[in-house]
């Protein structure tokens, strides 16, 4: 679990640094489509990493420093502060989620057959 999420993690900047014009394609709903592939990536992290919800949280706060690079590189801009803070939240969520089915994971394992 731990390479999926890692290789998740630098496919989202490798796709940012690639800049294949998507942003112009898509428009507005880039920003959607970037807030849910965070929320896999923290989602991710925290099944790979279910017993350090510090180490998962500081993961995707770089993820997303990482990607406000990678897109400064890419674009030649940082974006808004607006794109870190829907970055975080969606980071956050997915940890949450992530959480919420290692949980589940886990107490399902421990059930007597």
């Amino acid at each position: 679990m731990k390479i999926i999420a890692w290789t998740y993690i630098a496919a989202l900047v490798g796709v940012t640094l690639a800049h294949l014009n998507w942003q112009a394609a898509f428009g507005n709903p880039f920003d959607i489509f970037r807030a849910a592939a965070l929320c896999v990536a923290g989602m991710l992290a925290r099944l790979a990493y279910p017993q350090s919800p510090s180490f998962t949280c500081l993961l995707m706060i770089g993820s997303v420093l990482a990607l406000s690079v990678s897109h400064l590189l890419a674009n030649g801009n940082f974006g808004s502060t607006l794109d870190i803070i829907v970055g975080m939240t969606s980071g956050l969520w997915g940890i949450m989620i992530g959480s919420m089915l290692s949980k589940l994971l886990t107490s399902a394992s421990k059930r007597p057959a």
